[in-house]
C-alpha cells in the first residue's frame, strides 16, 4: 500500500495526537502512568482436550490488558527471552493472534475464565502477559508470566508439572526444549 502525501500527513498526525495524549495522561496522572505492569494470575484446568484458562488481572496502571497464551512447551524459552513472540501465530496455539479482539481482553481488576477446546495431544506451556499500551515505559510490549507445563491427551493428561521456575530454579531456560 503506497501512502500518498496527504496519507504521510495524516498518518504522522495521528501518530502525535496519540503520542501527546499518552503524554498528556502521564503529566496529568504521574503515578499511575509510571506502574509497574506485571503478569496475571493464570489457573487452569484440563477436561479431555479441553483447556478452562482463568485470568486474573491485578495491574494497577493505566489502561492494563492481560490474557492467558498457551503455547508449545518448545516454545516457551523463545516467549521469554522475546515476549513480543506472543503476537506470532506461528507460536501461540491460543488465544488466536489473527484475532484482535481475543488478544489481551482482560481489564485491571477483572477475573475472566476462557475455555480452549479440542487442544491437540502436547505438552504445553500456560502463562499470562499484560500489555499497557499506554504506558510510557513499556510501549505496549507484554510482560509475561512465568510459563507453567500442561500434558494434554495420553495417559498423563491434565497433570501439572508446575512451573518451569519451579522445576528448574529461576536461571535461563535456554536449551531446555531443544
Amino acid at each position: 500500500m503506497k501512502l500518498g502525501t496527504s496519507g504521510v500527513r495524516r498518518l504522522v498526525g495521528t501518530v502525535a495526537v496519540a503520542a501527546a495524549t499518552a503524554a498528556g495522561v502521564a503529566m496529568v496522572n504521574p503515578a499511575t502512568a509510571s506502574a509497574e505492569v506485571v503478569p496475571p494470575v493464570v489457573s487452569y484446568r484440563v477436561t479431555g482436550n479441553d483447556l478452562a484458562l482463568t485470568i486474573t488481572n491485578n495491574n494497577t496502571g493505566i489502561a492494563p490488558l492481560c490474557q492467558a497464551f498457551v503455547v508449545n512447551a518448545a516454545d516457551s524459552a523463545a516467549v521469554l527471552d522475546d515476549p513480543l513472540k506472543l503476537l506470532d501465530p506461528n507460536l501461540v496455539v491460543y488465544p488466536k493472534i489473527t484475532d484482535p479482539a481475543s488478544l489481551f481482553d482482560v481489564g485491571k481488576g477483572q477475573t475472566v475464565t476462557d475455555t480452549v477446546t479440542d487442544v491437540p495431544d502436547g505438552t504445553y506451556a500456560v502463562l499470562g502477559a499484560c500489555s499497557d499500551l499506554l504506558d510510557l515505559e513499556t510501549l505496549g510490549k507484554p510482560v509475561p508470566g512465568v510459563p507453567s507445563l500442561v500434558v494434554i491427551g495420553g495417559p498423563f493428561s491434565g497433570i501439572n508439572t508446575g512451573s518451569l521456575s519451579d522445576l528448574f530454579g529461576s536461571g535461563s531456560l535456554e536449551g531446555l526444549f531443544g
